[in-house]
């Protein structure tokens, strides 16, 4: 072989070597990077998530206070009707 050869063989495997360098790098960073996007969405759901639960229960609260409220109301009416029995009652 002669230095020519040599030489050609050196600068051959060498730009081999940067061609594997250059791909294993872009691979790395694609990688990288669609780790980093699913981190994201995974981040931007579970602020998602934290909204959805946040209205979930102050639906629950409003609901629980609607109830009370309903129910103190139906009381009421009752009272009132079972006076009005009375009344009907008295009047026969």
């Amino acid at each position: 072989m002669t230095d020519e050869d040599t030489e050609f063989w050196y600068g051959l495997v060498f730009g081999f070597g940067v061609l594997v360098l250059i791909t294993v790098l872009v691979v790395v960073l694609l990688h990288q990077g669609s780790t980093f996007a699913r981190a994201r969405i995974a981040r931007r759901e579970l602020a998602q998530d934290r909204e959805l639960l946040d209205r979930y229960e102050s639906l629950a609260d409003r609901s629980a206070e609607q109830q009370k409220v309903t129910s103190t109301e139906l009381t009421t009416i009752r009272e009132r009707l079972d006076s009005i029995e009375a009344m009907l009652r008295e009047v026969e």
